[in-house]
């Protein structure tokens, strides 16, 4: 089977570049990048400006890919941007997967939700209230109205160990001193969702998906975990609430994953259970 990894330079993508070979080394594994251009030796290497729907179509042919994974996002910076990158571009890349017949994975977000509610489920309707969340949404919609065989992977926090997920990686250096405690995720561990992603790829299902975490935490007390696995320093950060701040921001936006629980062999798996297994990390 030949797969497609776009984002292949990002946290995910990276990981995913791990945990493919390593699981399915019959797979012929094809990569996208966007700030590096492949040298002539990088064969299976490709230039992608998912903003521009003549190098998506190129990739797309010279590849011919069975299963697309699309790992690949803007998610800071200028809203247009983001827009263009997140929205349009997989609108572009959903419709060479439909021209083609290729498996499209898709990754989206748990911030299209309004955040009002939390625990929500895939048929909840997104409802997006920030630049970037707009893009998500966005992104979706385009998929589906592309009529592509896809899966919206809808995540949460990314985070890991080896090596540290960015945003640990800032919280860790006290680059990140105030952690709210009235917003809500559902973090998952990216081997954990690797797992899941390659699973997908064989699978027939299509339609949203929610894949993260078991476990609701505040982004403040899942700060505080992680910081006293890895043996960081407390008192580098502070609790504060979103409310009382100027921005607009999703507060509550944990997802229900009880469907992908049913449907996969991978187990998602709370942060107390992945810290438990993995225990020595500091």
């Amino acid at each position: 089977m030949k797969i497609l990894l776009t984002g292949s330079s990002g946290y995910l993508g990276t990981a995913l570049l791990r945990h493919i070979p390593a699981q399915r080394p019959e797979w012929d594994l094809h990569i996208t990048l966007f700030s590096i251009v492949p040298s002539d030796e990088m064969t299976n290497a490709h230039h992608l400006d998912l903003c521009n729907p003549q190098s998506v179509a190129r990739v797309m042919d010279k590849v011919q890919p069975d299963v697309i994974i699309h790992t690949a996002a803007l998610n800071s910076g200028d809203a247009r941007a983001m827009y263009e990158t997140n929205a349009s571009g997989s609108g572009y890349l959903a419709r060479e997967a439909a021209k083609q017949r290729a498996r499209l994975i898709h990754l989206s977000s748990d911030v299209i939700f309004d955040g009002r509610r939390g625990n929500y489920n895939e048929d909840d309707a997104p409802n997006p209230i920030t630049p970037y969340a707009v893009s998500k949404a966005d992104a979706e919609k385009n998929v589906q109205a592309s009529g592509a065989d896809a899966v919206l992977v809808r995540t949460s926090l990314i985070y890991g160990f080896k090596p540290l997920d960015p945003r640990t990686r800032s919280v860790l250096r006290g680059e990140m001193p105030t952690l709210f405690t009235d917003e809500l995720r559902c973090p998952i561990w990216v081997d954990n969702l690797c797992e899941a992603l390659i699973e997908l790829a064989e699978m027939e299902y299509r339609g949203a998906l929610h894949v993260a975490g078991t476990q609701a935490l505040s982004r403040y007390e899942f700060g505080m975990k992680l910081v006293n696995a890895l043996n960081g320093d407390p008192s580098l950060i502070s609790a504060a609430t979103s409310r009382s701040g100027s921005l607009t921001r999703p507060l509550d936006c944990t997802l229900d994953v009880s469907r992908a629980q049913s449907m996969l062999r991978t187990k998602l798996m709370s942060v107390d259970e992945m810290l438990e297994k993995n225990k020595k990390i500091g």
